[in-house]
């Protein structure tokens, strides 16, 4: 069977290899962790019936305080002084912690009739306390929220099972950390999208000799990039891992998708006007060396050489903003492939635990007539 790792780059079409990729193997066995803890607590709350499934043993304990990292106890058997003659343990309020032990009252719990009780710190006591001496040990069944793979190692990457879960829950698992990994990737496309553009210098002016002609109008344009409105990745996955508000976050996605292409388009508008004062820009600038050179060989030089000079940061200009444009156009369709397949995944897991909730109740008669009089 293929490990977790490889069946969720199966689902999502990314790479999760080391450090260096987004998630990284850490985080990707953090998101199977955090996996397994969302199952469980979904399925026991829609089907209880089936908490049995979810449902851990501890070894046998000589002593109170047991904290199984859970107050959810399916229950609890004690030793009543045979070996293996296990008896239920009745749970009781903490309350009645000195009534129990206490053989003139009615709540006085007996080797056959034992009690538990859970603290403040979710440990377990049970009474007639545990002892080490002879078999007067106790056990604990409690719904498990510490993940281990099938061999009671850390649940990671490479696992290929969860212990003390039930096979036919595990693809959600798998499907739960595909998810929270698209997430990551989404997030990590904020850092990925270019802030800036690196521009050349802008030529200068040569000093002329000659005060004839008029160099008022020779200044090179400058490419003035828009300035981007940095997506707020942080608040869409606040929309997907706090509110879990579908609709929220499907507008909030959208918002994000078309700041993208706004600035996209703004850049290809501060673009063409670029082009546009560069072309009136050299019209002026030939007039002017043929003025020059009429009143200055030497000027006229100068010009020249200027306008190469003119021509060189142009094209750079052009070379630059094709490339970010590029990179933009690239990570814009990174980042609406892997919504796309965020919402895919988000629809399946959820629509798994649709399916688990139990029908409605159907309605009695005199409410449909009720309803119809309404």
């Amino acid at each position: 069977m293929a490990d977790f790792q490889s069946q969720a780059m199966g689902l999502t079409g990314l790479t999760i290899d080391g450090s260096s990729t987004a998630p990284s193997r850490t985080e990707f066995s953090q998101f199977l962790n955090d996996g397994v803890i969302d199952v469980t607590s979904r399925c026991v709350r829609l089907r209880p019936q089936d908490i049995e499934s979810f449902t851990r043993e501890s070894s046998e304990q000589t002593s109170n305080g047991f904290n199984p990292g859970t107050r959810s106890i399916v229950s609890v058997i004690r030793e009543s002084g045979t070996n293996n003659q296990w008896y239920p343990c009745a749970k009781k309020p903490i309350g009645l912690q000195y009534r129990v032990t206490d053989p003139e009252s009615l709540h006085f719990a007996s080797k056959y009739s034992p009690v538990y009780m859970i603290t403040q710190n979710r440990n377990v006591h049970v009474y007639p306390e545990p002892s080490a001496d002879g078999d007067d040990t106790f056990k604990v069944l409690y719904v498990n929220y510490s993940p281990e793979d099938s061999n009671g190692h850390a649940l990671d990457h490479a696992s290929t099972g969860i212990k003390w879960f039930p096979n036919d829950k595990v693809y959600l698992v798998v499907l739960y950390a595909s998810i929270q990994s698209l997430m990551a990737r989404i997030t990590s496309l904020n850092s990925a999208l270019p802030s800036d553009i690196t521009l050349p210098t802008v030529p200068i002016v040569p000093t002329l000799t000659t005060t004839i002609i008029n160099k008022a109008g020779l200044i090179a344009p400058t490419f003035v990039p828009p300035i981007m409105s940095v997506p707020d990745f942080g608040d869409t996955d606040n929309w997907i891992s706090t509110e879990e508000d579908s609709e929220m976050l499907a507008a909030r996605i959208q918002e994000i998708q078309t700041k993208i292409g706004e600035y996209s388009a703004r850049m290809a508008e501060a673009q063409a006007q670029f082009n546009k004062e560069n072309i009136e820009f050299q019209a002026d600038l030939q007039i002017t060396i043929q003025n020059a050179q009429i009143e200055s060989a030497e000027d006229g030089t100068k010009l020249q050489k200027y306008g190469v000079e003119v021509q060189e940061y142009t094209a750079e200009v052009g070379s630059k903003v094709q490339e970010f444009t590029t990179s933009l156009q690239k990570d814009q369709a990174d980042y609406q492939w892997t919504t796309a397949q965020y919402a895919s995944l988000k629809a399946q897991y959820n629509e798994a635990f649709i399916a688990m909730a139990p029908p409605a109740p159907p309605q009695q008669p005199q409410q449909r007539v009720a309803q119809r009089r309404r």
